[in-house]
């Protein structure tokens, strides 16, 4: 009932509203740092000798109101009048007035019902209302005059009959002002009227493909049922996979278009293929079915491995002068599909940082509101969709309630030191373990170790070893971080990925150096399908191992909590004691995967199909193991910034794998005898031979490109790109600082407004109590243009008597 400054309700009775609830005025009228009492200020006080005993008041204020009583005992309403006083307040107070004068005549009205004056006057009032409506050109138009009219109506305060009046009124002389324009006027062309029907039937198109793409949207339910079960974290973990899925088809759709088609071709129209070298040796080899395990034997035969690959100008049975050089495709599909793949990242993490760190970071965001007021899906009809919406809705308030809830415990000196110590001296030991795992997988990849007799097991050895690695110390490094005492789940899961990121990034790192350094050595053998068929292998057991680890760490994991630990607790009896999803580890397989694709696709162009395969069969084994197998987690976490942390970590390891496929392709020698590539010193040595080759006819591209190429030129655009960062950032400090400065300024400003606000009751209530209090309960609350300027008369007329 506050937000009545009239000192009336919805229905313009008289009332007595008490202004307790004062929570929508600045923070800064309630500032203790002031030391003032928290009392009111009565605006209609500056000018007391303009509003006495004038005839306005006399409207607005007949014997018996509760007006008087206000100004005479209720001092924390005066500073409510003062606010609705203020200039940004007075439509308000116009509105206010006039509901106000309808419902005093609505009371007399009611006792004097043999008198028809004060109908007449409500009704002049209406007509007053529906010509100024009339007189609008807005109210008047033909398309959404009728639109208008009932929107402004709808908002002012005015009996229901009187409303109804207007809008009759209002319409009638619309259609009276149609008429005589379509007299006037002449009609719409044909012109005019096909542009709009085409306009109109493609904005329905839109709508219609708009909702169709929305309907074939890939995994959309299942999301739904994921979210609806266990709310925004796990499901961001599914979305993540979705992602990695969409972003594999253009790299696929490239490598199948402008490599792999042309390389088919060429197999099947050259009756003798001159391009192959060593691999046309072993066509006889058959398929036995190893080959889906080890990649290697009938598989390097094919168009998965790079070796297969010639390196020969494919003629176009076109015309004469049309060929396809197959070394420059294969390179420029490489770099288009690595540019694409860090454009998209790019635009991804941008966008993700912008609206969760820099839109976001606002301290008001209104969360709380939308979500309770906005939340809910109205669309809505089926009951199940209904308690999944519900339960979703459950998880998101109560994960924003945990991350939003202040630490309340502080710690001491002592305990500080204690909770560094141990921190220290577990990342130490992780660190010491990171290491010497790096140094075991080098010390087997160059002794052969588990080298066996038989076939299968030697050929997947090293594979079994790194991910045996990666399966078994993440767990280890998560129950480290246990005692380290992270109070939000966040941080620790946050730290967890780190470790294990470091753990892969240091495996993959020596594999690639062991592949650079000893693999590649022989010239004379295929040592790029060499490494083609081992990231293969690698992408397969990792993909094992994800299967098994949802069955052993997930399944096993509820059906013993279910039939052996849960035994004799008859309030958990028949539920499933599941274990909680483990988002961190689980994502990091995903990035290490995907980095296992971008460092093999050069090797093996078909790779990014496989990593299709293996995500979409990962996706519905997850899906199923989280809805039947595990539990929410009994902390949870705002998972609305944990996107832009798994696309950091992502976009990490894309760096990684493209610049070890850079240091391949210009720095390590390729194969003599296999490969697009064969006889060159580099394999970027096919650019800078097409470089050169345009002296004679496009020597000013030539020019232009080696100027670019210079270490001079790279070292400045380095230096620019450099300065322009630091310049970014040194703007981004500055506009932070200038955002602190501003909320200091409305904060010092709400405090003036308090300073002023009370030493304006400190001068009313001395008028106050220079008038005495006969005068005083002639106050007026409202503030109505009429009113003021029948004070206003007054005064000045009163002045003129007394001057006389």
């Amino acid at each position: 009932m506050a937000g009545y400054g009239n000192g009336y309700g919805p229905s313009g009775q008289g009332q007595d509203i008490p202004m307790q609830d004062r929570s929508h005025f600045n923070p800064a009228y309630r500032d203790d740092s002031l030391q003032r009492d928290r009392v009111a200020v009565d605006m209609e006080g500056i000018r007391m000798e303009e509003r006495r005993g004038s005839d306005g008041s006399r409207e607005y204020c007949p014997e018996g109101s509760t007006r008087r009583r206000w100004a005479a005992t209720a001092e924390p309403r005066d500073t409510a009048d003062l606010i609705n006083a203020l200039p940004s307040r007075q439509l308000e107070q116009i509105a206010s007035g006039v509901a106000a004068k309808e419902s005093i005549r609505r009371r007399k009205s009611s006792r004097r019902s043999i008198h028809g004056t004060l109908r007449a006057a409500r009704g002049k009032d209406a007509n007053e209302v529906a010509d100024s409506f009339t007189r609008n050109d807005d109210y008047m138009d033909e398309l959404d005059g009728e639109a208008r009219t009932t929107e402004t109506l709808r908002r002012m305060v005015l009996p229901m009959h009187d409303k109804l009046s207007i809008k009759r009124t209002t319409s009638e002389t619309r259609k009276q002002m149609t008429l005589k324009r379509g007299q006037t006027h002449k009609k719409i062309g044909w012109w005019k009227r096909t542009k709009y029907s085409i306009g109109i039937s493609w904005m329905h198109f839109k709508h219609r493909m708009a909702e169709f793409a929305y309907s074939l949207e890939l995994w959309r339910s299942h999301m739904k049922k994921i979210e609806g079960h266990f709310g925004t974290g796990v499901t961001s973990y599914f979305l993540f996979l979705k992602w990695l899925f969409l972003l594999n088809i253009p790299v696929f759709t490239l490598t199948l278009g402008f490599v792999v088609v042309p390389q088919i071709l060429y197999r099947y129209n050259i009756k003798v293929p001159s391009g192959y070298g060593f691999s046309v040796n072993e066509t006889s080899v058959s398929f036995t079915g190893e080959e889906l395990l080890t990649g290697g034997n009938w598989f390097n035969n094919t168009e998965l491995y790079y070796g297969f690959y010639t390196d020969q100008v494919i003629e176009i049975p076109v015309n004469s002068t049309t060929s396809y050089n197959m070394k420059y495709a294969y390179l420029f599909t490489c770099g288009g599909y690595y540019i694409l793949c860090l454009i998209t990242l790019a635009i991804s993490i941008s966008q993700s940082y912008k609206m969760n760190y820099i839109e976001g970071s606002g301290t008001h965001t209104f969360y709380n509101v939308s979500r309770v007021f906005c939340g809910w899906d109205y669309n809505i009809t089926d009951k199940a969709a209904a308690r999944l919406k519900h339960k979703s809705f459950y998880n998101e308030m109560k994960e924003y309630l945990s991350g939003s809830k202040k630490k309340s415990h502080k710690k001491n000196m002592e305990e500080r030191c204690k909770l560094l110590f141990l921190r220290v001296l577990t990342n130490l030991l992780i660190l010491g373990s990171i290491a010497g795992l790096s140094y075991l997988v080098f010390w087997i990849s160059g002794s052969g170790t588990l080298k066996g007799s038989v076939y299968i097991l030697s050929d997947l050895a090293l594979s079994l070893c790194v991910s045996a690695i990666f399966l078994v110390f993440p767990p280890i490094f998560s129950k480290i971080a246990q005692f380290e005492k992270y109070e939000e789940p966040k941080n620790e899961l946050y730290i967890n990925m780190i470790r294990t990121m470091l753990l892969k990034t240091c495996v993959l790192g020596i594999l690639v150096y062991f592949w650079f350094t000893d693999t590649a050595k022989d010239k004379y053998s295929c040592w790029e399908t060499a490494v083609g068929s081992e990231i293969y292998r690698l992408v397969l057991v990792d993909f094992f191992f994800i299967l098994g680890a949802t069955f052993f760490l997930e399944f096993l994991r509820r059906i013993c909590g279910q039939y052996c630990c849960n035994k004799g607790n008859e309030e958990q009896e028949g539920q499933a004691m599941g274990p909680e999803f483990d988002i961190g580890r689980n994502t990091l397989d995903l990035i290490y995967s995907q980095a296992l694709c971008w460092l093999g696709t050069f090797y093996s162009p078909l790779l990014s199909l496989v990593m299709m395969v293996k995500l979409f069969i990962i996706f519905y084994v997850k899906m199923v193991s989280v809805l039947q197998n595990c539990q929410p987690s009994l902390r949870p976490w705002r998972a609305a910034k944990s996107h832009t942390i798994f696309m950091g970590f992502l976009f990490f390891f894309f760096l990684m794998a493209m610049v070890a496929v850079a240091v391949g392709v210009i720095i390590i020698e390729p194969s003599k005898v296999c490969g697009p590539f064969r006889g060159e010193e580099k394999a970027y040595s096919i650019v800078t031979n097409l470089i050169d080759s345009w002296k004679g006819d496009l020597k000013v591209l030539h020019d232009i490109i080696n100027f670019i190429s210079s270490p001079g030129s790279i070292a400045s655009i380095l230096v620019a790109l450099c300065v322009g960062t630091y310049y970014m950032r040194i703007v981004m400090i500055g506009h932070k600082e200038m955002v602190t400065l501003l909320r200091q300024q409305l904060h010092m400003e709400g405090r003036d407004k308090a300073y002023l606000l009370r030493m304006l009751q400190d001068v009313s209530q001395k008028k106050k109590e220079k008038l005495g209090p006969s005068n005083v309960n002639r106050l007026l609350s409202p503030t109505s243009n009429s009113t003021l300027e029948a004070g206003q008369r007054t005064a000045a007329e009163r002045k003129r008597a007394t001057v006389a």
